[in-house]
């Protein structure tokens, strides 16, 4: 019996959604960048304004200071990569890692694809690859929009740092996919799935939030993977590579607990 192509097939499958989020952050991106120039010239008007909302709420988003928020490097960081940009990214991590195991169980067509002549370690692996290739186009389209408008507005962004900063934000992506993969592989109960997953993405996105205001919280601060994208500030700085290896050997990591998992579970086949 002729091997099933389970990559091809896994990606055809998002094929959909992956368009629909690419199109929604480049639409994200490109009115953020469209934004810059009337912020840069009116900046003391701009600051003014968050200058008198709480330190609480602006560090919710990753604005530690308000007066970043008149640059474009600030004001692009705040949406795209500290602020709603890495929420959006890891709800569709979330969504890829759920559908990969455990959605497939909950509607009941995982038992026919693990019954073809494939093994289980590969159906996980290409799955997984399947989703980090999504996450790949959604980063590389959010990547070409910055730098198109970019190009166009004259916003002196380095390539390389436009590059690390969204090469950092897919890595926050993946971590999440691995996440629920784990957790689906373990569980085998979607809304159980979904419901650790969110809630995990959540305590995490506060914690790197509200650290910053409250000195217990410093070292849980380090283990979001919110703050791996959001402390190097790769859209000024340009690569940080401690940073975006630890993203990636925990969602390497988290995919190895999927397979073991997985492979050792009853899914009745």
């Amino acid at each position: 019996m002729r091997s099933m192509p389970v990559l091809k097939m896994a990606f055809w499958q998002i094929r959909r959604s992956t368009f629909w989020w690419a199109f929604g952050l480049a639409v994200l991106g490109a009115l953020t960048i469209a934004f810059v120039p009337t912020i840069t010239e009116d900046t003391e008007s701009f600051q003014a304004l968050f200058e008198n909302m709480p330190d609480g709420l602006l560090a919710v988003f990753g604005i530690e200071d308000a007066a970043a928020l008149g640059t474009a490097v600030g004001l692009v960081n705040s949406r795209l990569y500290t602020g709603f940009g890495p929420a959006l990214v890891s709800v569709l991590g979330i969504m890829l890692g759920v559908g990969t195991l455990v959605g497939e169980e909950d509607r009941g067509t995982l038992n026919m694809l693990a019954s073809h002549p494939v093994s289980r370690t590969r159906l996980v692996t290409e799955k997984f690859v399947a989703c980090a290739l999504s996450l790949l186009i959604v980063g590389l389209v959010l990547l070409a929009t910055v730098a198109a408008g970019n190009y166009l507005l004259d916003l002196d962004f380095a390539v390389e740092n436009m590059a690390a900063a969204n090469l950092g934000l897919v890595l926050l992506g993946l971590v999440f996919t691995a996440l629920a993969l784990a957790l689906g592989a373990i569980t085998g109960r979607r809304s159980l799935t979904v419901g650790l997953a969110a809630a995990l993405s959540a305590a995490a996105f506060f914690v790197n939030g509200l650290a910053p205001l409250v000195d217990q919280l410093g070292w849980a601060q380090q283990l979001s993977p919110y703050f791996w994208l959001q402390e190097p500030n790769p859209l000024a700085n340009g690569f940080a590579w401690s940073w975006l290896a630890l993203s990636a050997g925990v969602s390497v990591s988290l995919f190895v607990v999927a397979l073991i998992a997985f492979n050792n579970r009853d899914i009745d086949v």
